[in-house]
């Protein structure tokens, strides 16, 4: 039977939530990719931003609970470091995100006549469909969850 090796250097293993955010970095790269039909390029722009709410709430939240027994970050720096790479790394990924967002698939999309209302854009009749909408639609699903420090997230 073959042992298993031994780690003895963990360091020069891969660090498993910039891998993952580095994945997100490459989805985000098709949403530039201007071969592809502008719906394509912002369907993976969406999926960078489903995949970064699943990474906050299971990743980042492991870090997170890791820390928990620590009344201070820095009582393991490894942690603080690791939680800090991962922040430079969202901010930017995110900073990317939105700069294609505003930059070249909105433009293009209002060019093809889709445009992105904002409320203070919509007339009466548009408010009052969006409330009716919301009411109708939206706020008979949704769910209350209380946070405090005895029911975590």
């Amino acid at each position: 039977m073959t042992q298993s090796p031994e780690i003895t250097k963990p360091k020069e293993f891969l660090d498993r939530e910039l891998s993952q955010l580095a994945f997100n970095r490459r989805v985000l790269a098709q949403a530039e990719d201007h071969n592809l039909p502008l719906m394509e390029r912002l369907r993976y722009l969406c999926i960078v931003s489903s995949n970064l709410d699943e990474f906050f709430e299971v990743r980042v939240a492991s870090l997170l609970a890791r820390g928990s027994g620590h009344h201070h970050l820095s009582e393991d720096p490894d942690l603080a470091a690791s939680l800090e790479r991962v922040s430079l790394e969202c901010h930017q990924l995110i900073a990317e995100q939105y700069g294609i967002l505003n930059a070249d698939l909105l433009p293009q999309l209002a060019a093809k006549g889709v445009r992105l209302l904002r409320n203070k854009d919509r007339n009466e009749a548009q408010r009052a469909w969006v409330k009716s909408y919301f009411e109708r639609e939206v706020r008979p699903i949704l769910t209350p969850i209380g946070l405090d420090p005895s029911h975590p997230f």
